[in-house]
């Protein structure tokens, strides 16, 4: 199940799981979750009731309940969401330490004023599980650790072009400025998306990145390494993140009772 296909990053996923199934009897057939908890519920509801070996949930907002549900009635593994349970596997990145990485990098290139936007969660029990949620906690923690507390500034948007793009204009209003916008986002958007929009708006305010302004992604797109954008991005290893469900599914197919985290 993916929750939008036009997502640059899935891809990267996709090929891990399609490169890990090539020697084997099961085959990858794709479901577009949109974003949705009952879309997601409908596509998921359909695989089970169509007899799928296993099922891989990319980046699902649905909630625990109904997660739990999917991996009870057939092997589950979910990508890009932290937490755990017996019912289903997890491969997540570190998203805290990633995090903490684009900030280091930024301090180090003499930086103080750095920005985050976020993708705010509307949901709290799902909060802690989602990735916007620990790169946000991250990027705190690592703005305290090089004592950059006072500078500490967090706009929370959806995660979209667009909301880069507001979200970037509505730091540039500042009285004082950043010199240095994060954008974390999420893996449903793809971090990096959102940094097209603030390179969008920092581009429309007749700003240059990055001699006015440092901006850093996170996925590591295709696109981020494209000359015009020439993006600095934190790599999720996406390929790896498929490898790596795959294999558990596998053993979770094969009835392995031990559930474990990547």
């Amino acid at each position: 199940m993916l929750p939008d296909i036009r997502n640059p990053f899935f891809p990267e996923i996709l090929d891990g799981v399609t490169a890990s199934l090539a020697d084997t009897e099961y085959q990858v057939l794709l479901g577009p979750g949109r974003n949705g908890e009952k879309e997601e519920a409908r596509v998921t509801e359909a695989m089970i009731d169509r007899g799928m070996d296993g099922i891989i949930l990319v980046a699902p907002i649905s909630s625990r309940a109904h997660m739990e549900r999917v991996g009870t009635a057939v092997p589950t593994v979910v990508v890009g969401r932290h937490g755990s349970s017996p019912a289903f596997d997890t491969v997540a990145d570190d998203d805290v330490e990633g995090a903490a990485l684009v900030v280091g990098h930024l301090a180090g290139l003499g930086h103080r004023r750095i920005a985050h936007i976020e993708h705010h969660e509307t949901d709290p029990t799902r909060l802690t599980e989602m990735p916007n949620a620990r790169r946000a906690d991250g990027y705190r923690q690592a703005m305290r650790q090089h004592g950059l507390e006072e500078w500490i500034d967090v706009v929370s948007t959806s995660y979209t072009q667009d909301s880069g793009y507001r979200g970037t204009k509505e730091l540039l209003a500042r009285p004082v400025r950043p010199t240095a916008v994060f954008a974390g986002a999420d893996i449903v958007a793809g971090a990096d998306i959102v940094a097209v929009g603030v390179l969008e708006a920092v581009t429309e305010a007749g700003l240059s990145v990055p001699g006015d302004l440092s901006v850093a992604g996170y996925d590591n797109t295709t696109f981020a390494a494209f000359g015009p954008i020439s993006l600095t991005s934190v790599d999720q290893a996406g390929r790896e993140m498929g490898q790596n469900a795959v294999r558990l599914l596998l053993e979770r197919i094969a009835d392995r009772p031990v559930r474990r985290s990547r």
